[in-house]
């Protein structure tokens, strides 16, 4: 278990036994060379020339839309070209990072967080080519040493990361919540506020689509974290939420065992993908978490 770099020059996890977790992009430094020779189709262009005037109406807005900024470009990808669709996104996700600048970090800062194992990248995709995220928040979480704002915060950086995968930004992601022997003391970090912000950086600030949350392992505990949540969840994405317990039947009907690992009732042969490994692995894509970082509402958003 190794990272590489394929004939692309770009970094990749090796498991082992076949299996491989990549963001298929080339590391920042190198991506953003690249960036530069980009030449756009011409519908993509007015898309990225609409896009622009749009962020240069927010008087306050600090944002540069130009190829050296991979965000705009992202944002369009997933929104085929709809400049209006991209551009709200991106901008509600500027105005929460505005509103709530407590939760911006650089990568270095939770880079823990990743180490430890709590947020993983599956290297498989399901049947509809979805990109599956494990992230735990069972009793092997320890408010005392990694805060809820780190967590969060890592939730966070995971949006950002994700937005570079392709089949991600095609077909959406999903996302399987541990929280296996889930205690107040766990529990009592979710405020309102808390559960709001996290739940607005999941639904309206990243442009990737998310297909569904699987929560497993869950027990009585977790209907009161889930009391909480409901209240910042749309209709929309309360459909979207599946609690499985340990049923893995269940699981199964949305998420086919073959790309879960034994532990949710899967029968992938893919290796268990070590934390410090990922998030040295992770390193290699910290500059985009910093240039996202970089822009934003320096005054008060114009409204809406």
């Amino acid at each position: 278990m190794s990272i590489r770099v394929d004939e692309n020059n770009r970094p990749y996890i090796e498991l082992g036994n076949g299996f491989a977790i990549r963001l298929n992009r080339a590391a920042y430094e190198e991506d953003k060379r690249l960036r530069v020779n980009v030449t756009l189709p011409e519908e993509t262009a007015a898309a990225f020339a609409e896009f622009r005037r749009l962020a240069e109406s927010k008087t306050t807005l600090n944002y540069v839309v130009d190829l050296s900024n991979y965000t705009a470009m992202v944002h369009l990808i997933c929104y085929e070209n709809d400049a209006r669709k991209a551009f709200n996104t991106l901008d509600h996700g500027y105005r929460l990072r505005y509103r709530e600048p407590t939760y911006v970090m650089p990568y270095a800062k939770i880079r823990h967080v990743y180490e430890q194992g709590f947020i993983r990248y599956l290297p498989e995709c399901d049947d509809e080519n979805v990109v599956i995220v494990v992230v735990e928040m069972g009793s092997r979480w320890d408010p005392s040493r990694i805060s809820i704002v780190e967590f969060v915060t890592a939730i966070r950086i995971s949006g950002i990361l994700i937005m570079l995968i392709p089949k991600a930004q095609k077909y959406g992601y999903r996302v399987i919540y541990d929280v296996d022997g889930l205690s107040m003391r766990q529990i009592a970090h979710f405020s309102p506020r808390v559960s709001n912000v996290l739940f607005d950086l999941i639904e309206n600030c990243t442009p990737v689509s998310i297909e569904g949350m699987h929560t497993v392992n869950n027990g009585v505990m977790y209907n009161v974290l889930f009391a909480i949540f409901k209240q910042f969840m749309s209709k929309g994405m309360r459909q979207k939420c599946c609690m499985h317990g340990k049923d893995w039947q269940s699981l199964a009907k949305y998420i086919n065992p073959r790309c879960l690992p034994p532990r949710y009732g899967g029968t992938s042969a893919a290796p268990d993908c070590d934390g410090k490994l990922l998030a040295e692995y992770l390193d290699n894509y910290q500059g985009y978490v910093e240039e996202y970082n970089s822009y934003g509402y320096t005054g008060p958003p114009d409204p809406k």
